[in-house]
């Protein structure tokens, strides 16, 4: 039967290998990336910090929930945004915001348009935190952003950036159509949606 000898390495050859990783280490760490690679990690150092500070103003607690006023859950869902608490009524409630349907725009509006103009999921309207862009925009204010001359899909309304999703909507649709859309979302913010606040 043959011996067979366990293979152990010198030394001189270990403390080689870890100068080896130790330099490899030290030259990752110690060398300037390049002018592009540092931006790249800036920007990524500033969306996690945009991100976690939107999560921070947009998220709520059982606690926070314990300390605001009881409110019917069927009827309404509770949003927060920019530290604020908004309810939103369940026929218009969307995932970050709200919808608004034709038959929404008809009946607010005193409009009379087909239901076949635009799809069948309708305009959606985000509501977000100005900590969730990360940059410095001077926003309309609400009272501007639905007229002809200055209309924007995007606008501040009680310290809430509210964002009209241009592409939820079919290309049959005209300009004045539209304004219809920012001029129904107004209403709903203004009239619909309520803010409430802790109680104890």
């Amino acid at each position: 039967m043959m011996n067979i000898k366990n293979y152990r390495p010198s030394k001189g050859f270990i403390w080689t290998l870890l100068l080896i990783i130790f330099t490899a280490w030290l030259v990752y760490k110690c060398v300037p990336l390049t002018e592009k690679r540092q931006d790249a990690r800036i920007h990524s150092l500033m969306e996690r910090q945009r991100m976690r500070l939107a999560q921070e103003f947009d998220s709520y607690t059982s606690e926070d929930f314990a300390r605001l006023p009881k409110f019917d859950s069927r009827k309404y869902a509770l949003l927060k945004r920019n530290g604020r608490f908004w309810l939103i009524p369940r026929e218009y409630y969307g995932a970050n915001g709200f919808t608004i349907r034709v038959r929404d725009i008809n009946k607010l509006m005193k409009k009379k348009w087909e239901d076949n103009v635009v799809m069948e999921d309708g305009f959606r309207v985000f509501m977000y935190s100005p900590q969730y862009y990360n940059r410095e925009t001077d926003y309309l204010s609400s009272d501007r952003a639905c007229k002809s001359d200055t209309f924007r899909k995007i606008f501040k309304w009680n310290g809430v950036v509210i964002n009209i999703d241009a592409n939820t909507y079919s290309k049959k649709i005209t300009d004045d159509q539209y304004l219809d859309v920012c001029l129904t979302a107004l209403k709903i913010l203004k009239e619909e949606i309520k803010e409430i606040n802790y109680v104890n």
